[in-house]
């Protein structure tokens, strides 16, 4: 018990791991912080059913929590599954800093980005739509994160809208890979490991609030 307490508040390393959102604590990661939420040995692996699956089977669509497309309504990690809680995990300045942590074991080169939904509902889906009105910008302007080339915990200091408040917001954290061979287009010369957008790719969804 006492080890066990120790490591709350940590991104502990696993060695099977791949990527995952630790801070803010994502709905999947929340039980390793000691919240009774269920246990999801395979917070690592929110890929969207797989690269296979996600870009020969469904066309590139991913659930936005990084669950499989094709899961039933309400998805594991979306609002009303069995992760979906709607539990705040931080609460956060309008306008301020969010520190988010993400820990990579197995690089797969690529980017992050993050974007908010201010749902303002525990119950309620956050969409993609929403999301996308709300890319978040790191504190040297840029939106996406490169990642470098060794594996760890990466810290991305975020800068939220000076405009956004919310009681309950979703955060989205999006890990697209660059480990696959593709093209931008037909022609050749554009093709690369790494290049074109049919690459693998990881998200988690964590819940906030935004206050004044």
């Amino acid at each position: 018990l006492i080890f066990q307490f120790l490591l709350l508040g940590l991104c502990v390393e696993y060695i099977e791991s791949h990527a995952k959102l630790c801070k803010p604590a994502s709905r999947s990661y929340m039980w390793r912080e000691g919240y009774d939420t269920p246990v999801n040995y395979n917070d690592n692996e929110l890929n969207c059913g797989g690269f296979g699956k996600q870009w020969s089977n469904l066309d590139g669509q991913c659930g936005v929590c990084g669950d499989s497309w094709e899961e039933k309504i309400p998805r594991s990690n979306e609002a009303g599954g069995t992760y979906g809680l709607g539990i705040i995990v931080e609460e956060y300045k309008q306008g301020g800093i969010l520190e988010a942590v993400v820990q990579v074991t197995a690089n797969h080169k690529g980017y992050f980005e993050f974007r908010i939904c201010p749902t303002n509902d525990p119950k309620k889906r956050a969409t993609q739509k929403c999301l996308d009105q709300y890319l978040l910008r790191q504190i040297n302007g840029e939106t996406k994160f490169d990642l470098p080339k060794h594996n760890g915990n990466f810290t991305v200091k975020l800068e939220l809208p000076q405009y956004l408040t919310c009681k309950h917001c979703v955060l989205q954290w999006r890990y697209h890979t660059g480990n696959s061979f593709g093209c931008f287009n037909s022609n050749t010369e554009s093709c690369c490991i790494g290049c074109g957008p049919k690459q693998e790719e990881f998200y988690s969804c964590s819940d906030i609030a935004i206050t004044t």
